[in-house]
């Protein structure tokens, strides 16, 4: 059993990034289309823990994604929690509910690590059931 007292620290990283619109053929970036906000933690194991390479590159992702209407105020929102593991090509993470239309949401995300234009990108692609 954990208690607080055996807990180790991590990195901790706030999430609060303006989501924007693109497309992946060819991968191309519209900063002027922004749809919404991103905001959440995620956190990286601490690195005095002995665990091997691979659990390394876990990192836990606790995020809320809110989708503007087009008037640019907040609407719907989607919420998402997993782990994120660097190391792998694709990560798979749980969408936990929402709001608005994504009301009792369910299902699941894929995040992608990606670069464009030398800024290292998270790619979500969001299924739901």
């Amino acid at each position: 059993m954990a208690t607080l007292q055996g807990l180790e620290s991590g990195n901790i990283t706030p999430i609060d990034e303006q989501l924007i619109a693109g497309s992946l053929e060819p991968l191309v970036i519209h900063t002027s289309s922004v749809f919404g906000k991103a905001k959440g933690v995620y956190v990286k194991r601490s690195s005095s823990l002995s665990v091997d390479d691979h659990a390394k590159g876990d990192h836990m992702m606790a995020m809320t994604v809110i989708l503007a209407n087009n008037g640019g105020r907040p609407k719907d929102s989607l919420r998402f929690f997993g782990v994120h593991r660097i190391t792998d090509p694709e990560s798979h993470i749980a969408v936990i509910g929402g709001t608005g239309k994504f009301q009792g949401a369910n299902g699941y995300a894929t995040v992608k690590n990606i670069t464009v234009n030398s800024k290292n990108l998270l790619l979500v692609t969001v299924y739901l059931s």
